[in-house]
């Protein structure tokens, strides 16, 4: 998810800093980084995560809270949808494991009627648009894609929920390197310019 976001700015502004610098991205999410933190596969990470382990640090990127993305041309879903309207869509949803369960269904209880399940972020704005299809992501990811698709529309998440949001984790043994924490202090302040962000920060 972070990389739609944050990845082009980071590097715009480390090629200007440090222009011999190179980077691998490779996907994690919060059933594999710890693992591939612990290994030493990546050194930094963003990702959406509950308790971290002794030896994995963190800091928040941004807090926020769900919001529904939809195309109004297609979906009856309204500015302030209620639960009963919500429910009443068919919904795409991203699913770390590959099944029709989501976010929504393990943490709230709530079952949808889903018809499409992915495994990232990145097909969802295309997905939406042009379809009667509803998806509920971080507001931070509607923003962006609202910016490529203003056609689209985002509303309230109808069902009470906590704020959550996006981590930068690193091992403690890399707290001291330099290079490292000149990374993760580029990429708290990229986060912290990028216009979705400000608000939830």
């Amino acid at each position: 998810m972070a990389d739609e976001w944050l990845l082009a700015p980071l590097l715009h502004r480390l090629g200007r800093e440090a222009p011999k610098m190179r980077f691998i991205c490779t996907p994690v999410q919060f059933r594999t980084v710890v693992e591939a933190l612990a290994t030493r596969r990546v050194d930094l990470a963003a990702t959406v995560i509950g308790k971290v382990p002794r030896g994995i640090l963190r800091a928040p990127l941004n807090r926020g809270h769900f919001v529904c993305l939809f195309d109004p041309r297609h979906a009856r879903l309204g500015a302030r949808p209620t639960k009963r309207a919500y429910l009443a869509q068919e919904h795409v949803i991203v699913s770390f494991n590959g099944d029709l369960r989501g976010t929504v269904e393990d943490r709230l209880g709530v079952e949808r009627r889903v018809r499409c399940s992915v495994a990232t972020f990145g097909a969802i704005g295309a997905i939406v648009d042009g379809s009667p299809l509803v998806a509920t992501v971080p507001d931070v990811f509607a923003a962006q894609i609202l910016r490529q698709r203003p056609h689209l529309r985002s509303a309230p998440f109808p069902f009470p929920h906590a704020a959550g949001g996006l981590d930068l984790l690193w091992p403690a043994a890399l707290d001291g390197d330099d290079a490292c924490a000149f990374v993760r202090a580029a990429i708290v302040d990229v986060a912290k310019q990028v216009p979705a962000l400000k608000k939830a920060m």
